[in-house]
């Protein structure tokens, strides 16, 4: 039986590391309001009206955006992609073997801190982190892997 993953080829890892190191740098900037990035209005297919604001609710509506932090995320994404799903230059099953330890770490530790996070903080702070959190995985499996990689 053939278990062998299907990977990006082993030239797109530094393509992900240039996209993915600054992406995440500026995305945690823009969380911590150190660097305040313009709204810029823009039709989005939905709109919630969330309470709070003056939104109207509806599909392809225009509304006020951050773009910056929305772009850092999905460069997060692409870039940590890449660079997870990329071969190694000798790609055995070693290396399958770090990346399934890799994979089951990072999802043990992330939902090791959400449950944290659910008996102890509370309101937007709360949502905030949980915005993290659909980061966490993706990033601790780049870091772990290639931790472990360079280690051995």
């Amino acid at each position: 039986m053939n278990t062998t993953l299907k990977l990006f080829p082993n030239r797109f890892k530094k393509i992900g590391w240039f996209i993915f190191i600054p992406s995440l740098i500026l995305g945690i900037l823009s969380l911590t309001n150190i660097f305040s990035f313009p709204e810029i209005s823009l039709p989005v297919f939905y709109s919630s009206g969330f309470p709070l604001n003056n939104e109207e609710a509806g599909l392809l509506k225009t509304t006020e955006i951050a773009l910056f932090p929305n772009l850092f995320g999905i460069l997060i994404i692409i870039g940590g992609i890449l660079i997870g799903c990329s071969k190694e230059k000798t790609e055995d099953e070693y290396i399958s073997s770090l990346r399934l330890q890799s994979v089951f770490w990072s999802l043990i530790v992330t939902y090791s801190i959400v449950l944290i996070l659910f008996l102890t903080v509370f309101g937007s702070l709360f949502f905030t982190m949980m915005i993290i959190m659909i980061f966490l995985p993706l990033v601790l499996y780049v870091f772990r892997f290639n931790y472990v990689l360079l280690k051995k």
